[in-house]
């Protein structure tokens, strides 16, 4: 914020959006985008780069190519690195499978003997040599990043949230009486300013810490995975090979195509862990969480420290995989592609599920925010919007349908109990309040429920 209120020519940020909420990069990118000086910025944020950013220079195995979006219309510097990055790739293999073909057909010609005296097969020779030899720089990385490891099979029941609640010591309540399931195959994404306590959710969640109030059920086969902020505590003196061996004491041939696959090859895994990169280290870290096959993946601010390659694959594994998935990030690119559900922590115990990603959660909130109120006496227009295509697929819209539907007949059944437990608190006070506040948040739970079912069965319809 000091260096945004100066006055710069120019303004060098390096990864500027880790550890911002995701008010502070909204107001980032708009700050940025009417800079009138030159920027140069370093950032894995696929939202502000293609927000901010007119041309990429892209840094690989020692070259440096500038990407510039050819036309007003071309689109943002972000569009042009990955149109130009996917043709030089595609250039490369046409380039090396010519010239293993070439080179296949010169080493046979050698394998055949060449007559000597002359001056012409001599030079043939040193021309296939040289072809044979000249073999390109190889990709930084070999074959996609290796993330399928499995997962251990998870049953019907995964974790069942009930009347949570926490408060720290200094009484401060960043959760009041939040009550949600999580089945195999949700993708739950959490958002809210900073301090609002998307971590300490997942903490409780992981079993790190234990609610003030409520209870979180884990069910029998759930498996979880936490890929946190802080990282597994490691011998920085270690070497990676010694970390992924683990008790063994030296890898196993799993251990090391293991490591290949997650791109720790030839030098890299004899490299001690202090002379690793942070992006190599969070790497080490993703492998280290999937090697347990874990069912439930919590995923802590995945994005801080990742290259875009292993974001990509990150993605593109997410997409399949059958566990459970609760994400909390300030990528909005990430979210969007990997979560079907927001969850919106207000920072003052208050918490909000959203279907969708983070786009309709932030029109949802503008449209709250800015909408004015109707007087009292004044009619709505008659005139109903048209209906908007989804986005969603409808077996995407149906799994959300049923989800809630089952959430909504939890939240029931536990409201026909309340009221029985009402009646025969007789004159007991204190248990009779616990009991209607319990119950007034559960009504306040159905009735956004119902109105999340509306919406989806509409959208549905559209």
């Amino acid at each position: 914020a000091r260096l945004l209120a100066g006055e710069w020519d120019c303004l060098i940020l390096d990864e500027p959006t880790n550890h911002l909420d995701l008010d502070a990069i909204g107001f980032l990118e708009e700050t940025l985008a009417r800079f009138p000086g030159g920027l140069a910025i370093v950032t894995h944020d696929r939202h502000v780069l293609d927000r901010v950013t007119n041309r990429v220079l892209e840094i690989d195995r020692g070259h440096a190519y500038l990407h510039i979006p050819a036309g007003e219309n071309a689109g943002s510097g972000y569009a042009a690195y990955l149109a130009a990055r996917a043709e030089r790739e595609e250039n490369s293999a046409t380039a090396e499978q010519v010239r293993k073909n070439a080179a296949k057909k010169e080493l046979a010609w050698l394998r055949r003997g060449a007559p000597a005296r002359t001056a012409k097969p001599k030079a043939r020779i040193a021309a296939a040599e040289a072809l044979i030899a000249n073999k390109p720089d190889g990709p930084a990385r070999q074959g996609e990043l290796g993330l399928d490891l499995g997962s251990k099979r998870l049953g019907s029941k995964g974790i069942e949230m009930l009347g949570v609640g926490f408060t720290w010591p200094d009484g401060h309540e960043v959760l009041h009486a939040f009550d949600h399931a999580l089945e195999p195959g949700d993708r739950l994404g959490i958002v809210g300013p900073n301090g609002a306590g998307k971590s300490t959710l997942l903490d409780m969640i992981a079993g790190r810490l234990t609610p003030t109030v409520g209870t979180i059920d884990i069910g029998k086969t759930v498996l979880v995975g936490y890929y946190d902020q802080l990282g597994k505590e490691l011998d920085l003196s270690k070497r990676v090979r010694d970390v992924v061996a683990g008790d063994k004491g030296s890898p196993s041939v799993e251990d090391l195509n293991l490591m290949k696959r997650f791109w720790f090859d030839g030098d890299a895994q004899f490299a001690p862990l202090s002379t690793l990169s942070g992006g190599e280290r969070r790497r080490l870290q993703l492998l280290l969480t999937l090697i347990e096959q874990p069912n439930v993946l919590l995923l802590d601010e995945p994005t801080n420290d990742l290259d875009l390659d292993t974001l990509r694959a990150l993605e593109d594994y997410l997409d399949d995989w059958p566990g459970i998935v609760v994400v909390v990030s300030h990528d909005r690119a990430f979210i969007d592609r990997t979560v079907e559900e927001i969850l919106a922590l207000d920072g003052e115990g208050g918490a909000a599920l959203v279907p969708g990603g983070v786009a309709t959660w932030l029109k949802q909130r503008s449209a709250r925010t800015t909408t004015p109120r109707s007087a009292p006496n004044q009619r709505s227009s008659s005139t109903k919007p048209a209906k908007q295509k989804s986005s969603r697929s409808p077996s995407t819209l149906n799994r959300l349908i049923a989800n809630v539907e089952k959430d909504m007949t939890k939240r029931t059944t536990r409201q026909t109990a309340l009221y029985q437990d009402i009646a025969d608190a007789g004159n007991d006070h204190k248990k009779l309040a616990a009991l209607g506040e319990e119950l007034a948040a559960l009504q306040t739970t159905i009735e956004s429920l119902e109105t999340q079912w509306l919406e989806l069965t509409e959208e549905l319809g559209s």
